[in-house]
């Protein structure tokens, strides 16, 4: 069994960034990043709750703010989702993947990504349920997922959770803290440049929106980005002392 190497992996996930860098960003760019910036341009503003609210009153503004966020919310999972999967084939391939390629993959292995990730969703939020101990666990099980289903093309939802749930067996906790603490840099630095944003250009309607969206949008698009590389290099390092043939 494959011990997990997170400066390895850190080293493999730096490399697969600087790979295919024009491929990735065209799909990167369409996929992930403009889908956020159009939902953060002309999506619905979050609903403040009036002066002197009480609790009721609170979460009734955000039931109703949530009500409103959640279409546009969705349409930007989806696409981000489309467009990770067909990055992973561009990084996962043993050969070379044109752009229109990997998009093709990425819209035909959507479905079983979208039934994947919710049943990994729905697994996680029980683990959340149980003292959040379980799910945070279950988020480094789970994180091959993707992967999995970029490089072996599997159509079934269940082989592909089972495929991650082996490879990451005995290894759960290390890559969950590789992809948190990757990750919680990438939100210090969003939260710090946008709270400069709006401070200095403030944040109602207009070019204060309009650059703290950017930012936003920016950084949304970053994360999932390295988030898949990183899934991606854990991918390939245990996959390697798995049940794979990876770069066999």
């Amino acid at each position: 069994m494959v011990k997990f190497d997170m400066g390895a992996a850190w080293d493999d996930t730096l490399q697969l960034l600087k790979s295919h860098t024009a491929l990735v960003g065209t799909i990167a760019g369409v996929f992930l990043f403009l889908p956020a910036l159009a939902f953060a341009w002309f999506g619905p503003v979050p609903i403040e709750p009036p002066a002197g609210a009480d609790f009721d009153q609170v979460m009734a503004t955000f039931r109703e703010s949530f009500r409103q966020m959640v279409p546009g919310q969705l349409v930007v999972a989806l696409a981000t989702m489309i467009g990770s999967v067909a990055i992973l084939r561009l990084w996962l391939s043993r050969t070379g993947v044109s752009v229109g390629e990997a998009l093709t993959f990425g819209l035909m292995l959507f479905p079983t990504m979208l039934v994947a990730q919710i049943l990994s969703g729905i697994g996680i939020g029980i683990g959340f349920i149980l003292l959040i101990i379980p799910g945070l666990y279950l988020i480094g099980r789970l994180a091959l997922v993707a992967p999995a289903i970029a490089d072996r093309a599997i159509y079934n939802p269940i082989e592909a959770i089972r495929t991650s749930w082996d490879l990451t067996r005995n290894n759960g906790w290390a890559v969950f803290f590789f992809l948190f603490l990757v990750n919680l840099v990438i939100v210090i630095a969003a939260l710090i440049i946008g709270g400069i944003v709006a401070v200095i250009f403030g944040s109602e309607p207009g070019i204060g929106r309009m650059l703290g969206g950017f930012v936003e949008a920016a950084f949304g698009a970053i994360g999932s980005l390295v988030s898949v590389a990183i899934s991606a290099a854990a991918y390939r390092q245990l996959a390697v002392g798995g049940d794979g043939d990876v770069f066999r």
